[in-house]
């Protein structure tokens, strides 16, 4: 039997550690092996979800010691051991591993073996704070151009400034090394929120319809000049979304590039358009040209939000995107609706939904403008802890029987679940958003003292779902002293689900976890669960999880997908 002296580092980290293991093992056992070797880093990530990378270059030689602690945050170009039953000595012997020479041992040019890489949606403990100096956005826009970041190629073009600011801009175009998931913007402003919401319910009335009626006829006809395009599109939006407002949608020139469309309130932007005679007609991408726009905008001292919509126009399409910043270093662009073509032929649902999106617009328009006018000549001053708030969810508070109660956003554990604290009573809590969640799942597993306390839930425009739940002192099952204990607590809780044909539906090993002060097997994320057969399993599932037969994506939750879980965590404590 072949012993393997396997050198690691997990991605984002300057450390390196080692772990040996037998070569007739699997990559699943390496990941155990792992884990066990770094609990404080990963004791909070089901094995199964990390991912381990060959860490050969694409030129055949091993990273470095000296690579890791100059920093490696990208996994790009590595092979992913993705086989869970592979044997290492199939996986990883056959890649010519040697012992180094005791000068390179010195120097710190030994291999490392295996890359480790924790998915943003499992989290890390504790997370690995990056100690590369980070631009705010005033440099940001000193340093940008809107006429060459629109482009792909060429200096200063998007591609290249997005990838080197590694997330600052985040667009959804470029990976960004750490791997995290942003929090949608539709989280972070209200009226974007409010926005999407409309889209799908608000009315609409003779006015609306004409407008779009007048918006298609003006803009599907073939243009041979974009000025005189641009200027089309500019008067029909002002005299529909800003009829009887001090100014209009003007032009403005920012470092020698002249916008299509942009409104102010004072020095704050708040709408902002890009057109183009139609689609692959080149001249770049109107949505990074609209957001270098915004980013030119921003003032130097940044102490608070400054939302904006970003409108496009291609031809016969239009495109509504939010920006927001996040602080005074990072802002995020997301479309808030589907793009819509502005061709008038008989298709009432396009149509109506197109009418939807141009009275939602005006509709935020007017709330973005009375906020920012109310903002106008108030003295700045940037207290650490409102930089700090700007990086978190809108939503901080309930009411509930007139009684306000207030939240503190303290950190982001993983995805959408932050740490927090109530404000009145001091009190430490978890809070957690999901588009969907098994609330009368949950609130039963709470009673009956197997999952925390539910104590406010709250739906939220556009389909989210605020949850505030107690927060406990919660660690891996395997930490528990006594296993035989574990196991019977988990045959009740079985039980009892079984019984009432409540399904949990996610009952990985990081959702079933032990309450260390009270003794007692906790479950926890209830965003799927549900009535067997009633309840289905959402879209997008991990294709790398190995799920019960039948668990897929729009299938019904079952009782017997439960007991599978059970029987593995159980066997695993034996």
């Amino acid at each position: 039997m072949t012993e393997l002296k396997l050198f690691c580092a997990l991605v984002d980290t300057q450390a390196v550690f080692y772990v040996t293991i037998n070569g007739e093992k699997t990559v699943y056992d390496l990941k155990k092996a792992i884990k066990n070797e770094k609990p404080n880093d990963l004791e909070k990530v089901d094995t199964a979800m990390l991912q381990l990378y060959l860490a050969k270059k694409c030129d055949g030689l091993w990273l470095t010691e000296n690579d890791v602690k100059n920093g490696v945050s990208s996994t790009a170009g590595l092979t992913l051991l993705n086989a869970a039953q592979a044997p290492l000595q199939d996986a990883i012997l056959g890649e010519g591993l040697h012992e180094p020479s005791k000068e390179d041992k010195v120097a710190g040019n030994g291999p490392v073996h295996v890359l480790v890489s924790v998915p943003e949606s499992v989290g890390r403990t504790p997370a690995i704070i990056s100690t590369k100096k980070r631009k705010n956005l005033a440099e940001i826009g000193e340093s940008i151009t809107p006429s060459l970041f629109k482009h792909c190629k060429g200096g200063g073009n998007w591609v290249k400034r997005l990838k080197t600011l590694d997330g600052q801009i985040e667009c959804h175009r470029v990976d960004r090394s750490d791997g995290k998931t942003p929090i949608p913007i539709v989280l972070m402003n209200e009226t974007f929120a409010r926005f999407q919401d409309n889209c799908q319910r608000i009315e609409f009335g003779q006015e609306d319809c004409e407008f779009v009626t007048e918006l298609c006829g003006g803009l599907s006809t073939p243009y041979d000049s974009k000025t005189i395009f641009a200027q089309k599109a500019r008067e029909l939006l002002t005299d529909y979304l800003f009829v009887g407002y001090p100014s209009i949608i003007r032009q403005a020139t920012v470092d020698g590039s002249w916008s299509d469309g942009s409104y102010y309130v004072g020095d704050t932007l708040m709408f902002n358009l890009t057109c183009k005679l139609q689609k692959g007609d080149g001249g770049g991408d109107p949505t990074m040209e609209n957001v270098a726009y915004y980013i030119k905008s921003l003032p130097k001292v940044i102490d608070r939000q400054y939302p904006c919509f970003l409108v496009n126009i291609c031809g016969p399409l239009m495109s509504a995107f939010g920006i927001v910043n996040s602080g005074d270093e990072d802002e995020i662009c997301e479309p808030l609706v589907v793009s819509f073509p502005l061709l008038y032929f008989y298709d009432e649902s396009m149509l109506v939904s197109l009418i939807r999106m141009c009275v939602s617009l005006k509709t935020a328009v007017k709330e973005l403008f009375d906020v920012s006018s109310g903002l106008q000549n108030r003295v700045t001053c940037v207290p650490p802890a409102a930089l700090d708030r700007l990086r978190f969810p809108y939503k901080d508070s309930v009411e509930v029987n007139g009684e306000r109660t207030t939240f503190q956003y303290l950190e982001v554990i993983y995805r959408y679940v932050f740490k927090a604290r109530q404000v009145e009573t001091n009190t430490p809590c978890v809070i957690k958003f999901s588009k969907r969640y098994g609330k009368e799942v949950h609130e039963y597993c709470s009673k009956a003292g197997f999952a925390p306390e539910l104590l406010f839930y709250e739906s939220l425009p556009n389909g989210w779902v605020f949850i505030v739940m107690e927060e406990l002192q919660l660690v891996p099952l395997y930490k528990a002293n006594d296993r035989a204990t574990v196991r019977d607590q988990l045959l009740k809780i079985q039980k009892t689900l079984r019984d009432l044909s409540f399904v949990h539906g996610d009952l990985r090993e990081n959702n079933v976890l032990w309450d260390s002060v009270k003794n007692r097997v906790v479950l926890i994320d209830f965003d799927w669960s549900g009535r067997d057969g009633v309840a289905t399993y959402p879209p997008f599932m991990n294709t790398d999880i190995a799920w019960p037969s039948g668990a897929e994506c729009g299938k019904p939750l079952r009782v017997a997908h439960d007991e599978y879980w059970f029987e593995s965590i159980a066997a695993q404590l034996k």
